[in-house]
């Protein structure tokens, strides 16, 4: 549960919120970046729950820091004078902790990104029922009228 903070306390956090970001988006444990700049764990979430803008920014720089982690990782399996054991821990924790800050580049699973595109077929299907409808209506063709209907004997001499 989140608490409010004093106006003071926010602008505080305000003021060290470029630091914050930075020391996130490098791969610092938050807990020393906070400790740098003489502010609670609480007091971080009560900022970040009260601004938006925080929020968007702090997602931002989770996001780069699994770079920082992978780059950290790589690191390590070129170092040729660690420890193989301790290596391989490190470099799946760093893996590990990149999958988690940025699923979407490094997780194990692809995601796909589907788009789904709706048309209205309201008016095409009105315009095809009025030209269906002018289709079927009997026509008027212009020219003589017929007041008596021929023969069937008649039509035998013109054919």
């Amino acid at each position: 549960m989140t608490s409010r903070i004093s106006p003071q306390t926010h602008e505080r956090i305000a003021q060290a919120w470029p630091t914050i970001l930075e020391g996130l988006a490098r791969g610092d444990l938050v807990r020393d970046t906070l400790a740098r700049v003489n502010i609670s764990g609480d007091m971080l979430r009560a900022y970040k729950s009260s601004n938006a803008q925080a929020r968007t920014e702090w997602d931002e720089a989770r996001e780069l820091s699994a770079d920082a982690f992978l780059d950290a990782a790589l690191e390590t399996a070129n170092n040729r004078e660690e420890d193989p054991a301790h290596a391989r821990v490190k470099i799946d924790t760093l893996k590990w902790a990149a999958r988690i800050r940025n699923p979407r580049l490094y997780g194990d699973r692809a995601t796909v990104d589907v788009n789904v595109r709706t048309v209205d077929l309201t008016r095409i299907i009105l315009d095809a029922n009025a030209r269906l409808a002018a289709a079927q209506a009997p026509r008027l063709v212009q020219g003589e009228t017929l007041t008596q209907l021929p023969s069937l004997e008649s039509l035998d001499d013109v054919l």
